[in-house]
């Protein structure tokens, strides 16, 4: 079974995607289930829409802390918290998980008191890299070992990006199960390809959801910064060596 667990909808302020048009490009990549996880908010799925249907969604939410991007999977509500040890223990007090997104990519260091609540880390993220390939990097390193559990999405804004990574599982029979093996890091976290250029075309769907000088502004500063750059793995491998 193959789980694409970080995509995000219209309801996101940088995505245009709708709910019916991912699940359809969902199973036409021929994954088992998704997680939508918007930014900051709490989006209700239209169950209706997959009666007799064998696929599985599963309820999220990405939120912006001090430690990073937290995504709180298997969640019931809207999650209220910005901080980052009190969105955790309000993640777990849903029933949820919690996972720290695509590590490394803006935040440098982690203090250990606080990730060590968390119950899995996003290895692989399409839009960014595959920390399997620096896993002997020291503070990569020391952060896959402090957390056992594994996580992996597309961080797709786009429906073309869906599918690019996901966790690939035996045969699982209930959402708990699935719960289990991203918490026990047993399943296989892959990627088909990766793209950091297209955080920058959500820029522009944020853009053109809200217009504002603010956001061009954003958008020519963050191209000139990708350009004097060079590629997103090899600046990772800086960062955290």
């Amino acid at each position: 079974m193959k789980f694409d667990l970080h995509i995000h909808s219209e309801f996101s302020f940088d995505s245009l995607s709708k709910i019916k048009d991912i699940i359809n490009s969902s199973k036409k990549c021929g994954l088992s289930g998704i997680a939508i996880t918007d930014h900051n908010v709490f989006t209700k799925i239209p169950m209706n829409s997959l009666l007799n249907e064998n696929f599985w969604l599963i309820s999220g939410s990405e939120v912006h802390t001090e430690l990073g991007d937290i995504i709180g999977l298997f969640i019931k509500h809207r999650l209220k918290s910005r901080e980052s040890l009190s969105l955790i223990n309000e993640i777990h007090d849903q029933g949820g998980i919690a996972i720290l997104a695509h590590p490394f990519k803006r935040i440098h260091n982690y203090p250990e008191e606080i990730i060590m609540h968390l119950d899995a880390i996003e290895i692989v993220n399409s839009r960014w890299v595959d920390l399997n390939l620096y896993n002997h990097v020291g503070k990569i390193k020391q952060l896959m070992k402090l957390i056992s559990g594994r996580s992996a999405g597309s961080d797709s804004h786009f429906l073309f990006e869906i599918g690019r990574a996901y966790v690939e599982t035996p045969t699982l029979h209930s959402l708990e199960e699935l719960k289990k093996v991203i918490c026990e890091g047993t399943g296989i976290c892959c990627a088909t390809s990766f793209s950091s250029w297209l955080d920058e075309a959500s820029q522009f769907v944020n853009l053109y959801k809200k217009p504002s000088f603010y956001q061009c502004g954003r958008i020519f500063y963050r191209l000139l910064r990708r350009m004097i750059k060079d590629k997103p793995s090899k600046v990772l491998y800086e960062r955290v060596k």
